[in-house]
């Protein structure tokens, strides 16, 4: 499997027949989406979607109700519901997940989903239960929601071969630079960062 970051918590993924690109958000160049063939949505922050800029992009697009909802009225979309799994070009695809990861009881919970294919987790904003073997995991790092000792714990609980870190945009290189120091030092299994643009090969 080919995964190239694209910033944030946005990946593209070569699947068998085209490029899935998982997550566009406002914090990731909309320029992505040129050459993807489908998205895949794991809730509608807009973060992790830029309405305006996957509309426009006229591909067809897999999410929450939520996600799908607020792309408006389009016979190209799908919602889809966790515990399920279907195939996208060729990928089959497994989702887990329920409700995004707590920021602040006040605020509301909107639905969150968890994508796996072949090995590949993305969690999106919780730290999803998957009961299948995970061989690389995008473990979110940094957010209102985020503690670092629970990002340490979930991905070592997990133990995937390898742990890349997503969902980044807010940090500054330093804070990049020490957030990695601590994952590293804690033990997170294969803990390794994927700059925004570069490609790796699993």
């Amino acid at each position: 499997m080919k995964l190239t970051m694209l910033g944030h918590s946005a990946i593209a993924i070569d699947a068998p027949e085209g490029t899935i690109v998982i997550d566009p958000g406002s914090l990731t160049d909309p320029a992505c989406l040129k050459s993807a063939d489908a998205v895949l949505l794991t809730h509608a922050h807009p973060d992790h979607l830029n309405v305006d800029a996957v509309r426009d992009s006229g591909l067809p697009v897999w999410g929450t109700a939520e996600a799908i909802a607020a792309l408006g009225d389009r016979a190209e979309d799908t919602v889809v519901q966790r515990d399920s799994e279907f195939d996208i070009l060729g990928q089959h695809i497994r989702v887990f997940g329920g409700q995004h990861a707590e920021i602040h009881p006040s605020l509301p919970r909107p639905e969150n989903l968890g994508y796996y294919m072949d090995g590949l987790l993305h969690p999106g904003d919780e730290y999803v239960e998957c009961p299948l073997p995970v061989e690389v995991l995008l473990l979110p790092i940094a957010a209102p929601w985020v503690k670092g000792s629970e990002a340490a714990d979930y991905a070592v609980k997990v133990g995937a071969r390898v742990t890349i870190p997503i969902h980044d945009a807010v940090l500054s290189p330093g804070g990049k630079a020490i957030t990695d120091g601590m994952l590293g030092k804690v033990g997170v299994p294969g803990y390794q960062r994927v700059e925004t643009g570069e490609t790796v090969e699993f």
